[in-house]
């Protein structure tokens, strides 16, 4: 029964994203500058404050590896990642896995000590398993 509370509370963090997430897309979207955008696109806007934010309180440190204590899930990655290497699959993979139990901000943070390729690459990864979310709970 523990293990099930705190599986609730580790979704919290993703259900709190999905909500504002949600909120700011039709905020967005009634923007003239934001109306020929795809909501894919959208999202992508939202989440790169949050992103970079943490990138700015955490400097990048190449080598850095403190997110593989997380466990592995196979996760769709953008096509630009198809040839690189495992390991940058494997950050990506587990930087999205950490987004969706504990939250983008908290993932963001986490990505922002590794290299600016991986950072990149989440933020491309988790804008589009956002939006599938989305679509998937008829939000958009």
């Amino acid at each position: 029964m523990a293990d099930v509370i705190h599986k609730n509370f580790e979704h919290n963090a993703l259900e709190a994203d999905i909500q504002k997430l949600s909120k700011e897309i039709v905020d967005k979207k009634e923007l003239p500058e934001h109306k020929d955008l795809s909501e894919r696109d959208i999202i992508k806007k939202i989440l790169y404050p949050i992103i970079q934010q943490a990138v700015i309180q955490q400097p990048m440190a190449d080598g850095q590896q403190s997110i593989r204590q997380l466990a592995d899930q196979n996760q769709n990655l953008p096509d630009y990642l198809k040839d690189a290497p495992d390991d940058i699959k494997l950050q990506v993979e587990k930087l999205i896995d950490l987004a969706m139990h504990y939250g983008v901000e908290k993932a963001a943070k986490a990505a922002s000590r590794l290299n600016a390729f991986v950072v990149d690459a989440f933020h491309d990864a988790i804008a589009d398993r956002l939006y599938d979310e989305l679509k998937n709970r008829k939000i958009l």
